[in-house]
């Protein structure tokens, strides 16, 4: 069956404030595509603005158990920022923790990543911000910044087993419960400028959904594509340890979701789990960004 509105439609409702309309056009998407991530998140969306937190919550919970089960940590930990959000007292988000500790580990498996021929050099953008897609190669192809073994050159059907990201693993209940507790969710359109190469920074991000493009400004000004950052890539370590200016501009590809940890939080955690400092000390060994 096809829709008799589509997103636009919905977009326009949500617009002028008919949210009853456009919970029932997103309910009859959810009626053909029950499995539909997007629907299901605009669903809640929709209806934490009309009101209806506990429907909202409920949704999002569903989205945290499926994310946790398939070994989607850091996008699970992104919809528990949501659920935070909207509901600050939810008893239930030290259960939802619990379930994503126990299922990371359940999901850990060891794998040897197959190489993938490398397309050659990105041409160098005139201007930001950057131009469209990568082609399949440059979409799969390991960045310079990638801080897992585990997925990050899979093929797209295997990354499903191995999506954490570094800065979430081997922690117990109580650190990931207070580094989650510290992360901000940020949402960037597609284009937008995540930050730029020189500008003052004093944090950290967790790309949990979306791509992004890393630029460096050659000898001549112009900007030069070195990376693609993948789903659970951690970027802007050096602004937190030692909170130094950003060595590289960011540009999100498509819609991104961010975790961002700022220094002074990360301060505050780490003087009270130290091993959270030390992790990601050891992340920014062999790392310039």
């Amino acid at each position: 069956m096809i829709n008799w509105m589509g997103s636009k439609d919905v977009n326009q409702l949500i617009a002028r404030g008919q949210y009853g309309k456009a919970i029932k056009v997103l309910e009859r998407e959810l009626a053909e595509d029950p499995t539909s991530v997007h629907v299901r998140q605009r669903l809640a969306d929709v209806l934490e603005r009309n009101g209806d937190k506990r429907r909202a919550v409920e949704i999002l919970e569903g989205l945290v158990q499926e994310y946790s089960q398939e070994g989607f940590l850091t996008k699970a930990i992104a919809v528990v920022k949501k659920v935070q959000r909207i509901d600050p007292e939810q008893s239930d988000a030290e259960d939802m923790l619990d379930t994503l500790v126990r299922m990371k580990h359940k999901n850990a498996k060891v794998f040897t990543p197959p190489s993938i021929p490398s397309p050659g050099p990105a041409p160098a953008p005139e201007s930001m911000p950057p131009a469209p897609m990568d082609d399949d190669h440059a979409a799969l192809k390991t960045s310079t910044l990638v801080l897992s073994e585990l997925w990050f050159d899979a093929a797209v059907d295997q990354r499903k087993d191995f999506n954490w990201s570094p800065l979430f693993q081997d922690f117990s209940k109580s650190e990931l419960a207070a580094l989650v507790g510290g992360l901000r969710l940020l949402v960037k359109q597609p284009g937008s400028i995540i930050f730029t190469e020189g500008e003052p920074g004093n944090s950290l991000f967790v790309l949990a959904n979306g791509r992004a493009r890393i630029y460096n400004r050659d000898m001549t000004g112009h900007n030069d594509q070195v990376a693609v950052l993948q789903e659970g890539e951690i970027f802007g370590i050096p602004s937190v340890l030692a909170e130094v200016p950003r060595t590289a501009t960011v540009t999100a590809i498509n819609e991104c979701e961010l975790l961002e940890l700022e220094k002074n939080i990360f301060e505050n955690i780490a003087e009270t789990f130290p091993r959270i400092r030390e992790l990601v000390e050891e992340l920014h060994k062999s790392r310039t960004f």
